[in-house]
């Protein structure tokens, strides 16, 4: 028995011997390794001239992105598509807008009203009774704002004329429709009436008994 037993025990160390350890300095980098990664950011992303990303944005994507395990190459391209699909939509909403704007000058043209051969007259008119009630434009800096071509390249613009422009109702025959009578009511003879009187000065007591007194 005595024999058995040593024997077992040899075989016991001998196995231990043979089992791979590892010790605490061969465990240590890997712990570093995911401990790195865990905190480690993203590279900043490339962002496609014309457009931004605030640092709010940023960080939700590099939460979504790190959420997801994705590396820098397949974060820049969920960026990349982002991006294009914004462009997409933009250009959409820009040959829509433009179709519109289209719609209503041929609309504008043909007009009973005020269209046909007498639109270029019209459209000075109704042009300046809208200037008769708006101030000039200006920018941010206090510069005067131009009208960038056209017959009126270089004036001044108004700041509805920048409006009307910005939001393309300008077009618009309704708008158009408004400001041409406004201009007939203007051009139109007809005396007003004002309410206006002739300023009266207080006589004094000496004038209220002596009124031809100078």
């Amino acid at each position: 028995m005595a024999e058995d037993e040593v024997v077992a025990t040899e075989e016991s160390k001998a196995t231990e011997q043979t089992e791979p350890q590892e010790s605490p300095e061969q465990a240590k980098p890997q712990a570093e390794t995911e401990e790195g990664t865990e905190q480690s950011g993203y590279e900043p992303f490339t962002i496609p001239d014309g457009f931004v990303m605030d640092d709010t944005q940023l960080s939700e994507v590099k939460d979504f992105a790190k959420e997801f395990n994705l590396d820098q190459s397949q974060a820049q391209k969920m960026v990349d598509k982002h991006f294009d699909i914004i462009s997409k939509n933009n250009d959409s909403v820009q040959s829509a807008q433009e179709s519109r704007l289209k719609e209503w000058a041929s609309q504008a043209m043909a007009d009973k009203e005020f269209g046909g051969a007498d639109l270029s007259e019209n459209m000075a008119g109704a042009r300046k009774a809208m200037n008769s009630f708006s101030q000039p434009a200006v920018d941010t800096g206090g510069k005067a704002i131009l009208h960038p071509d056209g017959p009126l390249k270089g004036q001044q613009m108004s700041e509805v004329e920048v409006l009307m422009n910005e939001s393309g109702w300008g077009n618009h025959p309704a708008m158009i429709r408004v400001f041409h009578r406004i201009h007939q009511a203007m051009s139109e003879d007809h005396f007003v009436q004002g309410d206006m009187k002739p300023r009266e000065q207080k006589k004094t007591a000496a004038k209220t008994m002596y009124p031809d007194m100078k």
